[in-house]
């Protein structure tokens, strides 16, 4: 004998209503819970440049030198375009160097571009997954260090690819 409460579902067409309805439930509740809110970041070139800028303000040891504090830096995109062709082109061909095995160096790349400073320094990396990790990594490399607090360098542009990093400084008088 069936108990009461489950008899109407021994007929066929509510055992589909209760089918279609317990269905429509689950996905009701799958597409609720699978909608996440869009995380929201900054761009790098935001993070980047606080974060150079911020070094720069207090200034820094790097390595056995001390670096006074130093102006700010402002952002080029030009700087930037530079710093994600070499990383794409570092990815694509399976090298990590600061010149590329066609000869190019980070000034000859960026002029490339029309970037038409005379001085370009870049600082590269791979490896690390956040901006914090791959600042720390530099900051205690004394010469990737005083790329970031040199005088001479009057603005930058970063790019990041994956877990490859590459910021560009440079200087147009």
């Amino acid at each position: 004998m069936i108990p009461d409460v489950i008899q109407p579902l021994a007929n066929p067409d509510n055992m589909k209503k209760v089918i279609v309805c317990i269905l429509l439930i689950s996905i009701s509740l799958l597409w609720g819970c699978s909608k996440t809110e869009p995380v929201v970041t900054q761009d790098l070139h935001v993070v980047m440049l606080n974060a150079v800028n911020q070094l720069r303000s207090t200034g820094c040891q790097c390595g056995t030198i001390y670096m006074p504090p130093a102006p700010a830096l402002r952002w080029n995109d030009t700087l930037e375009a530079a710093a994600e062709g070499h990383l794409q082109d570092m990815y694509d061909n399976h090298y990590f160097g600061h010149i590329a095995p066609d000869g190019s160096s980070p000034i000859q790349r960026a002029q490339a571009l029309g970037y038409t400073g005379e001085y370009v320094g870049e600082n590269i990396a791979e490896g690390y997954s956040s901006l914090d990790q791959v600042m720390s990594a530099w900051i205690n490399s004394p010469d990737h260090c005083q790329a970031m607090m040199d005088t001479l360098y009057k603005e930058m542009g970063a790019a990041r690819l994956n877990d490859y990093w590459d910021q560009e400084f440079g200087r147009q008088d």
